[in-house]
């Protein structure tokens, strides 16, 4: 069909996180060096148009602080025109190595937290 598999979006989601991960220092391997997991508990796309096989796009990503222990992000991909292809939006939650869900902030996210973000919601 010359569109982009509708199953591929996800994977440009999860790349737009590891890149906001490496720059604020939030990567997978720093959650997981700490003791805990972050699934993705939400995972919403809506989308307006296709991407097209070939054509690069980009993908804006935004953090959304919570008071509670989890990472809310905001993301859309836009074409090589910036049109509006996908709007999307994720959860995710941290559970301990052993899989038990936390209630509070890690304190390495709380650390975190403090360092990056000015104001709470």
């Amino acid at each position: 069909m010359g569109v982009v598999w509708h199953g591929h979006y996800p994977l440009y989601l999860e790349d737009a996180r590891e890149a906001f991960g490496k720059e604020y220092g939030l990567e997978y391997q720093t959650i997981y060096g700490n003791g805990w997991f972050a699934p993705i508990v939400e995972l919403n796309l809506k989308y307006h148009k296709p991407l097209r096989h070939g054509q690069m796009a980009t993908v804006d990503i935004v953090y959304r602080p919570k008071p509670s222990a989890k990472l809310v992000f905001d993301y859309e991909i836009r074409d090589e025109a910036g049109e509006l292809c996908v709007e999307a939006h994720s959860v995710q939650v941290f559970t301990t190595v052993g899989g038990e869900l936390s209630w509070d902030n890690p304190g390495f996210y709380a650390k975190w937290k403090e360092r990056w973000m000015q104001t709470e919601p």
